[in-house]
């Protein structure tokens, strides 16, 4: 879910004027330390909860930016651009809120130290701001109130995070015992809290045990009375063979892992069930990856995207990080560096890009080319024209649109080239890599219509164990009967009524032949080329993809079986 849309903060610590725009679900700010990437998270966590830090309220003398004019009135402004999706709804109470704010709109926030009571302007379009009292302060107030925002720094002890989200958790423990237990009203109160507290706890249970090797079964420990609920929630873990431990006992990792599912699943999604009166949470992370080895960190990279990105979610996640795992698992990101006079630069950067420059600048570790894109499904095309074709076509026709179309060149540019030496260098280097992707994200490689079936098959070979499913061929047969050999590559699969167009658009060397099969001269090809693919991206419509669609679905496919589409 993408509740917020762009950040601006002025003159926040090293925030002298810095804008976010374009957030996705699940955003990354990666730098080197000390850069401000935190402050981004600090100054959201001052607009939501009136505090810089959990329990460390806002103190002009130390947050106002070292780098604004001394003699100037100090003041700090944070505004947030909201775009409400579809599962954001006002109950009847709030319903005056939700009619004043509307569904896209900002709120900015002012500190000052007379008043420090921040001033609240509200705008429609970010430009132009109406400072705002009274009844209409309250209604936005009252949006504000619908959304949970979290800030985790990452000193943050997890089994004390869970101790302070105590009372949400047995909150969401009654509300179970007296929604399912009405029909058993002789069964003992503390046998009904220790069944329903191990169905609550169960899918945790099962994700921990999966996760870390060892673990046999986590608990949630019940009170034998009511009186005892107002005791911290506890969580055992049954490790062999030291038998039922307490959370406090568990490795900082497992400890994380713990803390973010229980956050997720007992505390704030059990919010959006109470009343309507929270609608979305928004989590502010502060480098995840911290104690956690490379397996635990796939998994929680994982989690969050499944957290922000399944149909329906309510949350949106923003962290830092100087992980490479964390960079690829998110939908949008920022490098975070230092102008020169020490100041914070935000640069937004797409997620292929941002991971091969924060690794070039050494803020996180080398990934390698064939575990790039790890958390979704790719596929390699020999050429980049090719690619992005592919990538319009899944656009235009909705199939296989969860697949990155990607060369090697883009995953490997030692390698040098795109074409189909490329390609089997890259699988034969990288087969091993290939072997331990995510089992949802395979690599699928989609060779040329020319390639031999032997070629196809060595190279299916070169890739390993999956080469069968994984490797294929355009088969000659998706392409329309009047389209000949005389098209090479991609080139034969565009519909015919699309290459008569491009004919009458003057685009040269398409001819037709007595037959009436559309021909194009081998000299031709490469000048066309571009042409083609340029008139595809602003004039093809989805019938135009009749035939691209079979690669399409085979993509999707592919995709689908190893669960991912």
């Amino acid at each position: 879910m993408r509740l917020i849309r762009s950040i601006e903060v002025e003159r926040f610590r090293s925030l002298e004027r810095v804008r976010l725009s374009d957030l996705s679900d699940v955003v990354a700010l990666v730098g080197p330390n000390n850069c401000g990437k935190s402050n981004v998270l600090r100054a959201l966590n001052l607009f939501f909860n009136d505090e810089v830090e959990p329990g460390r309220y806002l103190d002009l003398d130390r947050d106002y930016s070292f780098r604004a004019p001394p003699k100037k009135k100090k003041s700090i402004r944070v505004a947030v651009h909201f775009d409400l999706p579809p599962v954001f709804r006002f109950n009847k109470r709030l319903r005056a809120a939700g009619d004043y704010v509307g569904t896209s709109f900002w709120v900015r926030k002012t500190w000052t130290l007379d008043p420090f009571e921040p001033v609240i302007e509200f705008s429609k379009s970010g430009k132009r701001y109406t400072r705002i009292t009274g009844i209409d302060a309250d209604k936005v107030r009252q949006f504000l109130g619908m959304v949970s925002f979290r800030y985790i720094p990452n000193r943050a002890v997890p089994a004390e995070v869970i101790r302070d989200e105590s009372r949400a958790i047995q909150r969401e423990l009654a509300r179970r015992v007296a929604n399912y237990a009405k029909g058993e009203p002789d069964r003992p109160l503390r046998e009904n809290l220790q069944r329903f507290a191990a169905r609550m706890v169960g899918p945790i249970a099962l994700d921990l045990t999966e996760s870390c090797l060892g673990m046999v079964d986590v608990e949630l420990a019940t009170p034998d009375r009511l009186a005892d609920m107002l005791a911290p929630c506890i969580f055992r873990a049954s490790i062999a063979p030291a038998g039922k431990v307490e959370d406090t006992y568990l490795g900082a990792g497992v400890q994380a892992l713990l803390m973010f599912r229980v956050l997720h699943t007992l505390v704030d999604s059990s919010e959006f069930r109470s009343f309507g009166w929270k609608q979305g949470a928004v989590w502010a992370v502060e480098e995840p990856e911290s104690s956690l080895h490379r397996d635990l960190q796939v998994r929680l990279a994982a989690l969050f995207r499944e957290y922000a990105l399944l149909p329906g979610s309510r949350f949106q996640i923003i962290s830092t990080t100087h992980n490479e795992v964390f960079v690829q698992a998110a939908s949008s990101g920022c490098f975070v560096g230092l102008d020169d006079g020490g100041g914070t630069l935000v640069t937004p950067e797409p997620i292929g890009q941002l991971t091969d420059k924060a690794s070039t600048a050494l803020v996180s570790g080398w990934m390698p080319p064939a575990l790039k894109f790890l958390f979704q499904p790719v596929v390699i095309v020999e050429g980049d024209i090719d690619a992005r074709v592919l990538q319009h076509a899944a656009e235009l026709t909705g199939i296989a649109r969860g697949v990155t179309v990607a060369t090697v060149s883009q995953l490997d540019p030692a390698l040098g080239g795109d074409g189909l030496a490329q390609v089997k260098k890259f699988v034969s280097q990288h087969s091993m890599a290939l072997s331990v992707r995510l089992p949802r994200s395979p690599l699928l490689v989609l060779l040329d219509w020319e390639v031999s079936p032997g070629e196809e098959a060595e190279i299916a070979r070169r890739y390993g164990a999956s080469g069968s499913r994984y490797v294929r061929r355009w088969d000659p047969a998706w392409a329309h009967p009047r389209v000949g050999e005389d098209f090479r590559g991609i080139e034969r699969f565009y519909s015919h009524s699309f290459l008569l167009r491009a004919r009458q658009r003057g685009i040269a060397g398409i001819g037709v032949a007595v037959d009436g099969s559309l021909v194009l001269g081998r000299r031709n090809l490469g000048a066309a080329k571009a042409r083609l693919a340029e008139l595809f991206r602003t004039d093809a419509a989805p019938e135009d993809c009749e035939h691209l669609k079979h690669a399409l679905m085979w993509m999707e496919e592919v995709a689908s079986a190893a669960g991912q589409l």
